[in-house]
């Protein structure tokens, strides 16, 4: 996400998320926002991004993998099961519909 030629927020589509369900993809990961452009609501535009471009290469749902509570429901993602990451930790996973 630009703001002219600074760069203020950010995201990934990728295949593997390092957690033990290798069959679910794409995966939403990376979102950041710089500090100072936090509070605009970007994240939201970026997430509606992600989706977008989800569903133009044609996938129907995205996943993501976070220890952050009730961050991602707010934006309509869905808590699904629970998952491992590569230390062994519990990580929550949660998908949407694009």
């Amino acid at each position: 996400m630009l703001n002219g030629d600074e760069i203020v927020g950010c995201f990934a589509l990728i295949t593997n998320d390092f957690i033990n369900r290798l069959y679910l993809l794409p995966w939403f990961a990376c979102l950041y926002v710089e500090p100072k452009h936090r509070g605009k609501k970007l994240s939201s535009l970026i997430l509606d991004h992600a989706r977008k471009e989800a569903e133009t290469a044609g996938y129907h749902e995205i996943f993501l993998t976070t220890d952050h509570d009730d961050f991602y429901e707010k934006f309509g993602w869905t808590r699904i099961d629970d998952g491992y990451d590569l230390s062994g930790e519990i990580s929550k996973i949660y998908r949407i519909s694009v």
